[in-house]
């Protein structure tokens, strides 16, 4: 048999049998070779998706280059509803509207997410093919008559293959031009070939039959052009082209043939756009979006775009979080996918180079044969040199780069990681900047491709309904004596520092060191104020909502807190890395109501779900914007065990021994009023909380009160370091 992908050979060149059926593989032995020998293709189908253009990919690719056409005739995929329109038109409905449904279901019937899977590269094909003429489709079905069954359906299917030099062949059977006709049915199809006998004249019989429905005179059917609000849709995504054509390598290595999940969520509004996004921004970028508002699943379903060529991985901070994201990942890519998790808890160096080779040699066959394959990891599995050298030759078109948190991969000591070469890159984070580190900033800007990420705030989102109102009450605790004094002290060392740093034209690095460490002394006075624990003790004496997170300094003013709690008899965990066992012990009841207090360090402030929880205590925080916008988004998700959530926040006073213009006083109220502020902007009774903090800071003057009006909220959201 000649060589199928041959566009000079004709159809009489092949060796066609006068019927195939399942077992004989007729895709391949017949359709595929066909068709790549064909100028024009006519297809009568009771149903058509565009897979069907997939697995026959290189016939289809072999119609293109010989400048063919494809004409398809069909029958959209009415589901109940649609009948029930039909039957019941009014002049809101109209039949076009209903076809127009009903067709979009039709391309691709498996998933329900139209939108999403226009978007990939065989759809780009599919509507080059369209918007140059190489395919138009017609849809037919029986028009609704009381006398006969309203139910009833168009079901021929029969096609007309014919070559450039005008040699035939038909088929007609039981096979409908989809993916599961060609390849997983029990399907049959008899074969008529023009050179042979007298087998051209059922051929004829078969085009005539075929061009009265075309032309719509076939009085049982109803044939209507493809709606033109689907067509639109389909055109407007023609990919790019080279000498007039598309690539057509994209038929021949479809990306995204293999089947979804059997069930998927439908998107927010906001994660749609976000996926779109990306895609403009070809494929590269980085979502900013609040905390609760389905980061993790946004990046999921923009990842199972025209990816089942690619290697996935994916760069999570924790591996508490490693295995959140792997129940979604199972959700959205199928129990199927191959994942093998890159950590300290798995031997993943044995196994990795097995995973990566087919993408690494680039052998599309060995990758065809696979499933979906991610790579899941941490950000020090990530940045190690083993796992780095394993996947460093993968071409850049075989491989995709997902990084939540991507703020902490701008360290010093993660940022190899952003040496890995993907083709594709999403960054993950509510707050993607890096506080005081303008060059960790830039470098994960520049990876991502340097614009400004795509952004949908917590404001935003509260407003759509996405996460939880909230109240904002902040607990009002003062230094002791002894302690503004040591605050005062640290001030001035810190002054004399900054005068040696400016007199002197290279300062040594002791003094810079010196510096950092007194900030640091500083702050923690703030942090660990004495009366806290005891103001905790206060708030847990009044009514407030359960369960409720306490997020504190360290070990040491948890061991504190736990004495408040075990005096009044309070149901208490604690969360904290460096006690593992006792950590998903009390995450566990935590989540299962079982204790209504969980105190917990930073581990738990990124992405850990808790979304029953309404309520968050911030005992201790630092200055760093990010750190207790992450905080908030703990109690922000939605639930139906609450109906909205409440924050409270011990904001720190400096004590009886400020003075009224004193600027150390001033410093420290604006530190928290910075946080108080954003925290306030999005509250639903922010006006009210600013209104009592103006009151209470009264006490300590004028001065202090103009405070609250002249302190601006931080920018969750700041502008592209690249452009500074």
């Amino acid at each position: 048999m000649p060589d199928d992908d041959s566009s000079e050979a004709n159809l009489a060149s092949l060796s066609l049998k006068r019927s195939y059926r399942t077992g004989s593989d007729p895709l391949n032995e017949f359709y595929v070779p066909c068709l790549s020998r064909a100028v024009k293709y006519d297809r009568a189908a009771g149903f058509f998706d565009s897979k069907s253009l997939t697995v026959a990919a290189r016939g289809i690719a072999g119609l293109i280059r010989n400048g063919g056409s494809m004409r398809v005739i069909c029958s959209p995929r009415f589901n109940d509803n649609d009948f029930d329109i039909l039957q019941n038109l009014t002049e809101d409905v109209g039949e076009s509207d209903v076809l127009e449904s009903a067709l979009a279901r039709g391309i691709d019937p498996e998933n329900p997410d139209v939108e999403e899977y226009l978007q990939t590269d065989r759809f780009k094909c599919l509507a080059w093919m369209v918007e140059k003429g190489h395919l138009e489709i017609k849809v037919a079905y029986m028009p609704a008559d009381k006398e006969k069954n309203p139910y009833r359906m168009y079901h021929e299917k029969l096609g007309i293959i014919t070559d450039g030099s005008e040699n035939r062949v038909a088929f007609t059977g039981s096979l409908n031009e989809t993916e599961s006709g060609w390849t997983e049915n029990y399907e049959s199809f008899e074969v008529f070939r023009s050179w042979v006998g007298n087998e051209d004249e059922r051929i004829q019989d078969k085009q005539d039959a075929f061009d009265r429905l075309w032309t719509d005179q076939d009085p049982e059917v109803e044939v209507y052009d493809l709606p033109e609000a689907v067509e639109r849709s389909v055109t407007e995504r023609s990919p790019e082209t080279v000498d007039g054509k598309p690539a057509l390598n994209l038929f021949l290595t479809e990306e995204g043939s293999k089947t979804d999940a059997d069930e998927i969520m439908e998107l927010w509004p906001h994660q749609q756009e976000a996926i779109d996004w990306w895609r403009d921004h070809n494929y590269w970028g980085i979502l900013a979006m609040a905390t609760g508002t389905g980061k993790t699943y946004t990046a999921l379903r923009a990842a199972r775009l025209q990816a089942d060529t690619r290697l996935t991985i994916i760069v999570v901070p924790t591996k508490v979080l490693i295995d959140q994201w792997l129940d979604e990942l199972v959700d959205v890519f199928g129990e199927d996918t191959e994942i093998l998790e890159c950590t300290g808890r798995e031997n993943w160096r044995e196994q990795i180079l097995e995973v990566v080779d087919p993408f690494r040699l680039g052998d599309l066959d060995q990758i065809a044969k696979r499933d979906r394959t991610v790579l899941i990891t941490t950000p020090h599995t990530a940045s190690s040199d083993a796992f780095r050298r394993a996947v460093k030759h993968i071409p850049e078109n075989r491989l995709q780069m997902i990084i939540d948190e991507v703020h902490n991969i701008g360290s010093e000591q993660f940022r190899k990681t952003l040496e890995i070469d993907a083709g594709r890159r999403l960054g993950l984070s509510a707050t993607p900047n890096r506080q005081w580190d303008e060059e960790g900033t830039r470098i994960i800007y520049q990876y991502f491709g340097g614009q400004d990420p795509f952004r949908f705030t917590t404001e935003e989102a509260i407003e759509n309904g996405y996460l939880a109102e909230y109240d904002y009450n902040p607990l009002l605790c003062e230094l002791s004596t002894e302690e503004y004094e040591d605050y005062l002290e640290y001030t001035k060392q810190l002054g004399q520092i900054e005068a040696q740093l400016k007199s002197s034209k290279s300062p040594p690095q002791r003094l810079f060191d010196r510096r950092e460490q007194i900030l640091r002394d500083r702050a923690r006075i703030k942090k660990r104020a004495i009366r806290k624990p005891a103001r905790f003790g206060a708030f847990l004496d009044s009514e407030h909502p359960t369960p409720a997170i306490v997020f504190c300094e360290d070990n040491e003013q948890i061991d504190e807190l736990q004495n408040e709690l075990e005096k009044r008899n309070k149901r208490y965990g604690v969360y904290v890395s460096d006690r593992p066992e006792e950590q998903a012990n009390a995450f566990h009841k935590f989540e299962t109501g079982a204790i209504d207090y969980l105190l917990a360090i930073r581990c738990l402030d990124e992405g850990v779900d808790v979304p029953d929880c309404p309520t968050a205590v911030i005992i201790s925080s630092s200055t760093n914007t990010r750190e207790f916008i992450q905080r908030r988004g703990r109690v922000l998700r939605t639930s139906d065990r609450k109906d909205h959530a409440v924050i409270y926040d011990l904001f720190v006073l400096p004590g009886i021994n400020a003075q009224p213009n004193d600027p150390a006083a001033k410093k420290i109220i604006k530190q928290e009023l910075r946080r108080a502020k954003l925290l306030m902007d999005a509250a639903r009774n922010g006006d009210e909380a600013e209104v009592q903090l103006a009151k209470d800071l009264a006490e300590y003057g004028d001065g202090f009160k103009s405070l609250v009006y002249a302190v601006k909220a931080p920018d969750a959201f700041e502008g592209s370091p690249l452009e500074s």
